[in-house]
């Protein structure tokens, strides 16, 4: 019988979630999450190509339901002119996903949290059920023991300790001195307006009559709009320049009249279905410079505590749930004493590429102008560096590089031997 190794995951958002998921087959599992609810902030994400192919291999082979979810599969695309509406440019997603052989999905974030959450913690899943502990805020992370430490004395020793503990994360704090983050002269309004709320209204309809990533295109602001939570809200995020400094990124509330304010320039339209939202929350972009590693030791660092991104390639999540299908490969079969080396497969697979979409999402990110016209470079520009992968099979190659006899037995469900 394979050993199964202590595994303690700093962090229960979408990357830990998706990694416990993922790691419950081979390894025992707990998750320290600092909240006392654990409910994912934020409103809306799209999960791509790159992380559709894991969900619905990998991560449905260990549970994960998408219609538990409430996904919506994405139709179409469109970049539309700020003031006129005209197209700048429009995709058939049927085009798309015949090309990359899966689909587009969007979710809000408290959706797929939660089913992840559920499917990871499910009494009937593969192995055995991870160890949820609330509370747990983390002081540090001492690797000579391979002990966790948090703020209320306790502590948890584990044979891997991963941090996915966000942007401001405490375990990349500990183990790798202060990570700090950096403003992108960006913030971002984030609102979600019931969907039957615009199909009503002749002036908004044209947003919702097809399950479309919308995007108006401004010379230095953007609104990205797209269904989810089974079409029973559009999400928007309506992007422009600010120099404020905003510690608290999700805790800042405004009135909807001046997120109207913002964008009244805009064609008429958007006045109006903004002025839709009964609420609004403003939201400071920060990312990190890309870091050499990812891990050290025993210690490996993933979701936005490792590449906290801009949403201007919609890749964040993305990347964390290629993190959590990465771990999963490299840590087939592992045993205390080859930790270690497995980790650095990790970090082969995944410093290269997160460097390569953060520097993508920073060159496609909205600049502060003067300027009055569209300078228009599609925001699909790196697309096909995205969509193409298949973490898969590339950790598979990776493994079989550094030694070990590793098959992927059933690509449709992403069943490995070692």
């Amino acid at each position: 019988m394979d050993q199964r190794l202590k595994v303690i995951i700093c962090g229960g958002g979408i990357a830990g979630f998706a990694t416990a998921l993922l790691l419950r087959e081979d390894h025992d599992v707990t998750v320290l999450e600092s909240s006392s609810l654990n409910q994912e902030l934020g409103a809306a994400i799209t999960l791509s190509m790159n992380a559709s192919r894991l969900l619905r291999s990998s991560l449905a082979r260990a549970g994960f339901d998408s219609v538990k979810a409430r996904y919506v599969e994405a139709e179409k695309f469109q970049e539309l002119h700020w003031k006129d509406l005209s197209v700048l440019l429009e995709w058939e997603m049927e085009m798309i996903t015949k090309k990359y052989d899966e689909p587009w999905w969007y979710f809000s974030r408290q959706d797929v949290h939660g089913e992840l959450k559920r499917a990871a913690l499910s009494t009937d899943g593969l192995g055995t059920t991870p160890h949820l502990e609330l509370g747990a805020h983390v002081d540090k992370i001492d690797l000579s023991n391979k002990t966790v430490h948090l703020k209320d004395g306790r502590t948890f020793t584990g044979d891997v300790i991963i941090g996915s503990d966000g942007i401001r994360t405490a375990t990349g704090n500990s183990v790798f001195g202060q990570l700090k983050s950096v403003t992108q002269g960006l913030s971002a309004y984030r609102c979600m307006i019931p969907t039957d709320r615009m199909r009503n209204d002749p002036d908004t309809a044209m947003l919702v009559d097809s399950a479309k990533v919308l995007m108006l295109i401004g010379p230095d602001r953007r609104i990205v709009a797209y269904p989810c939570s089974s079409w029973e809200f559009m999400n928007f995020v309506c992007i422009f320049p600010d120099e404020t400094e905003r510690r608290i990124q999700w805790g800042t509330n405004v009135t909807v009249a001046e997120m109207v304010e913002q964008f009244k320039d805009f064609h008429p339209s958007v006045a109006k279905f903004l002025a839709m939202a009964t609420d609004t929350g403003v939201w400071q972009l920060r990312d990190r410079d890309p870091l050499s590693t990812l891990v050290k030791g025993c210690f490996a660092l993933i979701g936005d505590a490792a590449h906290a991104m801009g949403p201007h390639q919609g890749q964040g999540g993305c990347q964390a749930i290629e993190d959590a299908e990465a771990l999963r490969i490299v840590l087939k079969g592992a045993t205390v004493q080859d930790v270690e080396q497995r980790l650095k497969i990790f970090d082969e697979l995944r410093v290269e590429r997160v460097k390569t979409v953060i520097e993508n999402t920073r060159e496609m990110a909205p600049k502060k102008t003067t300027e009055k016209e569209v300078n228009h470079k599609t925001t699909q520009t790196y697309s096909d560096y995205y969509w193409r992968y298949k973490m898969t099979p590339e950790a598979v190659k990776a493994m079989n590089e550094h030694g070990f006899a590793m098959k992927l037995t059933n690509p449709v469900t992403g069943e490995i031997c070692l």
